[in-house]
């Protein structure tokens, strides 16, 4: 279908374009590429008018802190009739640095370059809260970090006085008990070394999310009790354990009653 937009339409959507628009000459190397013509959008973002740039270079918002790695590469680009995007800090009239994000593409007329249309964009606010959330990021990454040697840290602390503090007045306490009540010391210690290694991190994991009671059985059923005697050490009846079991049974995916539980947490 034939377009019917004719050239007062189009100059009238390039001046009020809120975007800065910028067109030039040919003629790459210095001192060009040379303005022909800039809209209000320019002036607004960079303040100059077009009278004071008319005839100069667009190197003129260039400074300091411009990045000649882009710069390079927008030559290269429009060298070889290609169309350009990219994004570098330029500098206002009154000195002020902006995030210039722009497309560069050539005007062909009859298969010939004639000129170049630059469309520019100020992105300073969208980098600065890009930066912002990267800077957030840095700092959340680095609080996790210093979680997980604060958790490591702890669970060290608590394997220490396991072995130094608990274990030994356990032991103390075997020469003063009965077999049976031997029996649950030795699987209060060995519990005890259960849950400051692998084994509670992963049971307690989201993928079985065994409860802390579940764990505890799980503990006790690991070290060879039989459910009487967890009812009996932890004051609850055999029906609540036998409850508790088909609950980590089914949480663990043990459908088949012939696999044994107390050798499957063993492998843990």
């Amino acid at each position: 279908m034939k377009s019917f937009v004719n050239d007062q339409l189009l100059a009238a959507a390039v001046r009020f374009s809120k975007d800065s628009i910028i067109i030039t000459d040919t003629l790459l190397e210095g001192p060009g590429p040379r303005i022909i013509y800039v809209n209000p959008g320019f002036t607004k973002m960079t303040g100059y008018k077009p009278e004071e740039v008319y005839g100069k270079t667009p190197r003129i918002l260039q400074g300091p802190k411009t990045d000649k790695t882009v710069l390079e590469d927008l030559k290269a680009q429009l060298k070889k009739g290609e169309v350009f995007y990219g994004m570098a800090i330029n500098y206002r009239k009154d000195g002020s640095e902006f995030y210039n994000e722009w497309h560069i593409e050539p005007i062909k007329t009859l298969g010939k370059i004639t000129h170049y249309l630059a469309i520019q964009r100020d992105v300073t606010e969208r980098v600065k809260i890009q930066r912002m959330i990267e800077d957030k990021n840095i700092a959340l990454q680095e609080m996790i970090a210093q979680i997980e040697y604060q958790k490591k840290q702890l669970q060290e602390d608590i394997l220490s006085n396991v072995e130094k503090v608990i274990l030994p007045s356990l032991e103390k306490l075997k020469g003063r008990s009965s077999r049976l009540e031997n029996k649950h010391i030795n699987a209060i210690k060995q519990s005890l070394l259960e849950l400051t290694s692998g084994f509670a991190r992963q049971a307690s994991s989201d993928k079985f999310k065994l409860s802390p009671k579940e764990m505890e059985i799980a503990n006790l059923i690991r070290q060879g009790l039989s459910g009487k005697d967890i009812a009996k050490s932890l004051s609850m009846s055999f029906k609540t354990v036998e409850t508790h079991r088909f609950n980590i049974r089914k949480k663990l995916g043990l459908l088949n009653k012939d696999i044994n539980l107390a050798s499957f947490l063993k492998s843990f």
